[in-house]
């Protein structure tokens, strides 16, 4: 199965409190946000966040956003000015682009297979 993804530029660089906005804001709008608990394998134990204050801290982080059905997957590193998110495509709007559309101090979103402006992120040291 193919997957759609999505990096979103912020304006400033995420802090705790931007984090935990970050999840306030997924956590108001979507059924259910996990956590990967940091220094496990990839994906292999994840906590469900009851709200913000239970993030568990680490400079890499990984979520799960849940709304019925589907899921997307989210990664951010603390101190860096992105969010990459993975999911699949949806005839309307896939989740790994709906988590990122409300999100407070976004300045850009760039799909997956913009290659040329990821190229450009990398470059610039956002990525």
């Amino acid at each position: 199965m193919i997957s759609r993804g999505y990096v979103a530029v912020f304006a400033q660089p995420h802090t705790d409190a931007s984090i935990q906005g970050i999840l306030d804001s997924w956590m108001s709008r979507f059924e259910r946000v996990e956590q990967v608990v940091p220094g496990t394998q990839a994906g292999n134990t994840t906590i469900t966040l009851a709200n913000s204050g239970e993030l568990l801290k680490a400079d890499h982080l990984q979520f799960r956003v849940i709304q019925g059905q589907d899921f997307a997957w989210a990664y951010l590193t603390r101190g860096r000015r992105v969010i990459e998110t993975t999911g699949l495509p949806h005839e309307k709007i896939a989740l790994c682009l709906d988590i990122l559309l409300e999100l407070p101090e976004v300045t850009e979103i760039v799909d997956q297979h913009d290659d040329r402006r990821l190229d450009e992120l990398e470059r610039d040291g956002l990525m």
